[in-house]
């Protein structure tokens, strides 16, 4: 068994407790715990994995089952910015496909990757739930809708500015 020490602080740990102590069922806890850990570290790493399963008792392959089924976990180091194109059909009729090339020519990197600097990281996603003014994109949690091929560099310059 991988101890907390090897893996977390101590503040950390309690925090970790805290969250699992919120659930009657343990395995319950596996999302919650998996935001925290990619919250603190920012990414989810195979040995903070097999330290959460055996923390709720459950097989290893569940964490990693999970982290890598949602598109919000990272398996894999990802950028100071992390760029989200909503790619569902109100956005797509209305032209993510657009938005999408602009971001991928202004940061010269491909849908997965991450800028050669670790600035913005460039994904899809299923909805970010903004179809009524779409096409929308989402960085670090702040939607921004209405996007047009004209405001993706604006919209990256304010997030370089905070780097």
């Amino acid at each position: 068994m991988t101890k907390s020490t090897e893996v977390f602080n101590p503040q950390e740990f309690s925090d970790m407790k805290g969250i699992l102590a919120r659930y009657d069922e343990p395995a319950s806890a596996i999302l919650p715990l998996l935001h925290y850990v990619q919250g603190v570290y920012g990414h989810l790493s195979e040995e903070a994995l097999t330290f959460v399963a055996e923390f709720i008792g459950v097989p290893h392959v569940r964490t990693f089952e999970v982290a890598t089924y949602y598109t919000l976990l990272f398996t894999e180091p990802v950028g100071r910015h992390l760029v989200q194109v909503c790619r569902n059909l109100s956005c797509h009729v209305n032209g993510s496909e657009d938005i999408l090339q602009a971001l991928k020519s202004k940061l010269d990197i491909d849908v997965g990757a991450t800028t050669s600097d670790g600035t913005f990281t460039l994904v899809e996603v299923e909805c970010i739930g903004a179809c009524d003014h779409a096409p929308a994109i989402m960085v670090d949690g702040d939607l921004h809708r209405s996007v047009t091929v004209d405001s993706v560099g604006m919209i990256l310059d304010s997030y370089r500015e905070k780097t």
